[in-house]
């Protein structure tokens, strides 16, 4: 078992071409940390620094109590299971099981030992004399899991294993890979795109985005308490609305005015107070479409702070539907709703908002300047 440090780490490529920067991050022994973001945001650079198969440009990085910059993969003590499998054609399950203990001249008895066990822990023990081309996706990566378990090494690494697979299987297979962390307490790196992947699995999630690490925090707490816009944008399914907004007094109120013309919401100071500083000016106000009813639905008789939108489509998904609405304004806006709540395009409604649960972002460092 091992902690995994880095400092102030970087990759800069050839042309002043930055990978990742400034990497500062603490994984913790026996911690499962996902790094998520979109495409070319530094999440796989990140991972193949970890496991040696890129050379470190700036920084330290360290796997338990050793410093490994200078040290090759195959000494780090870690195991990396990659997105194609990379299992050997020609070989049974068994052998692609055994082959690096094998290379690493291990006695038959102590191989035997191992793979056995990886087998068993995978439910794989009756694919042990096929080849890899007989086997389904799921099956292949189970094996290629297998490969890293029978290593028992410090330190897990996942680059996207679960891209490859179909939805059902990647639902089942995030469950496989979460009860195989718990049963065997190895360190573990996830990276991945999918922030549901991220949000399901990981103990802690690191949000990246071109390069450099926006949050690091715990799924709730990303969710509930992005520190940008970013972040608040890309963890949560459907995705949060972010609308533009100007900020006014009315009294001992401030009102919240849909920037181009419809909607006006009016809050009392409390809960509020942080919006006094930008009084006149606008912001951007983000609502998660769960945190949005339908007055008339809900059976509300009367509400003040309605947003009247119509709408545009929805997507039912059985137990839930998503209403698709645009305001007067122009805003566009997700709903999500119960399963039974159907509507028809050009339907009229009134939304409410949920304001304890309302995000409001600077529109030029679309930074959260929630005080909460």
């Amino acid at each position: 078992m091992a902690e995994v440090i880095l400092k102030n780490i970087a990759k800069i490529y050839k042309g002043d071409v930055v990978g990742c920067k400034d990497i500062n991050l603490h994984i913790k022994d026996r911690e499962f940390c996902v790094l998520v973001g979109p495409s070319g945001c530094g999440k796989s650079t990140t991972l193949r620094l970890i496991a040696g198969l890129e050379d470190i440009t700036e920084g330290e990085l360290r796997i338990g109590d050793r410093i490994v910059n200078d040290i090759p993969p195959k000494e780090r003590d870690i195991a990396m299971v990659f997105q194609n499998y990379a299992l050997y054609p020609h070989m049974k399950v068994w052998d692609n099981l055994a082959f690096g203990l094998k290379l690493r001249k291990y006695p038959a008895d102590e191989i035997k030992k191992r793979v056995t066990e990886a087998a068993r822990i995978l439910e794989i023990e009756h694919l042990l004399e096929r080849r890899p081309k007989a086997l389904s996706g799921g099956q292949r990566q189970r094996v290629a899991l297998g490969r890293a378990i029978v290593r028992k090494p410090k330190v897990f690494l996942f680059d996207e294993p679960l891209s490859n697979l179909d939805a059902k299987l990647r639902v089942q297979m995030r469950v496989e890979i979460k009860k195989l962390h718990a049963k065997l307490q190895i360190t573990s790196i996830y990276v991945t795109h999918d922030q549901i992947e991220a949000m399901t699995m990981g103990d802690r999630i690191v949000v990246m985005k071109d390069g450099f690490i926006q949050q690091v925090d715990d799924p709730m707490k990303l969710y509930e308490r992005p520190v940008s816009k970013f972040v608040a944008g890309f963890i949560g399914s459907p995705p949060i609305n972010l609308i533009k907004v100007k900020i006014s007094r009315d009294g001992e109120k401030f009102l919240i005015s849909e920037a181009a013309g419809g909607f006006k919401l009016k809050y009392s100071r409390k809960g509020f107070d942080f919006l006094a500083a930008f009084s006149g000016k606008n912001l951007i106000m983000g609502v998660r479409p769960e945190n949005i009813i339908d007055r008339i639905y809900a059976g509300v008789k009367e509400a003040e702070n309605t947003v009247p939108v119509v709408v545009e489509a929805e997507e039912p998904m059985g137990s839930e539907n998503y209403i698709h609405l645009k305001t007067v304004g122009g805003s566009e806006i997700v709903m999500k709703t119960e399963g039974s709540n159907r509507v028809k395009p050009g339907d009229r409604l009134e939304l409410i908002f949920n304001a304890e649960k309302m995000h409001f972002f600077h529109p030029d460092t679309e930074k959260r300047i929630n005080e909460n």
